[in-house]
């Protein structure tokens, strides 16, 4: 984190429509322009997350699983309301158990097709009209995974989706976007790392208060990236705020993510 940005004295006033708030084991994100009700899950298949994390994030979500993030929610005892993807990684008899209990709606495509399970799962959010999403299953593995996961999520915004976080046990990436203001309360041990990455291009009018190192009215360039390694200060709600552009705001548990 850029040491000479300066302090930080305030935070220029936000575009207030709705505020929202998402609630994740170990932080509680409130922001400015959220949409009522609880956000749909879906969990992919990166990383497990971890089964006291999901145990404590999926009660009164509804959650749709993309292929293998089915185990994952399966060993958790969770049931997903929808099932999509190839197939390919998951194992065969975990799959026709779910697909046969009838309860859950299934979307089986071939394993040589244009788009990945999760694009499939944000198009079929888009179809149903459904606003707001967090994912998991998306961290750890191979790096092209997660660069289509993350960059699907701004295309998925063109469809009226809104990605809200990718999250599980280790990592977390919230997406801000121009003309919002965000507050973060982090429980004591659960992340300590925070980094500022802009996505998609020019994050301007960027404003950081609450963390070790603030940021007054910077400019954010993907090339230039030096908002990183931040730490969170004890006791402190760190607040983010961005004039323009689409921010990533990361928290890390500091552990090394496999």
């Amino acid at each position: 984190m850029t040491r000479g940005q300066g302090k930080c004295s305030g935070l220029p006033p936000a575009r207030v429509t709705d505020v929202g708030e998402i609630v994740l084991p170990g932080v509680r994100a409130s922001f400015s322009d959220g949409g009522p009700g609880e956000p749909l899950v879906i969990v992919a298949g990166g990383r497990e997350p971890s089964l006291p994390w999901l145990r404590d994030l999926l009660p009164g979500k509804e959650l749709w699983c993309a292929d293998s993030g089915l185990v994952p929610c399966m060993k958790a005892g969770f049931t997903p309301s929808r099932l999509l993807g190839d197939g390919d990684s998951t194992p065969p008899a975990l799959w026709e158990q779910v697909a046969s209990g009838g309860t859950t709606a299934v979307e089986s495509y071939p394993a040589d097709k244009d788009f990945t399970d999760l694009q499939l799962a944000f198009f079929r959010a888009a179809g149903e009209g459904r606003r707001e999403v967090v994912v998991s299953g998306c961290w750890g593995g191979r790096f092209d995974h997660l660069w289509s996961a993350v960059h699907s999520a701004l295309w998925a915004a063109e469809r009226g989706v809104r990605v809200l976080a990718f999250a599980d046990h280790l990592e977390v990436l919230f997406l801000v976007y121009g003309g919002e203001e965000w507050e973060l309360d982090v429980t004591a041990g659960s992340y300590s790392v925070l980094s500022l990455l802009p996505l998609g291009g020019e994050c301007g009018g960027v404003f950081l208060k609450g963390a070790k190192w603030e940021l007054k009215n910077a400019g954010l360039l993907p090339g230039r990236p030096f908002a990183v390694s931040n730490r969170l200060v004890d006791k402190e709600k760190p607040r983010i705020s961005v004039r323009e552009g689409i921010l990533g705001v990361y928290l890390g548990s500091g552990e090394k993510a496999g």
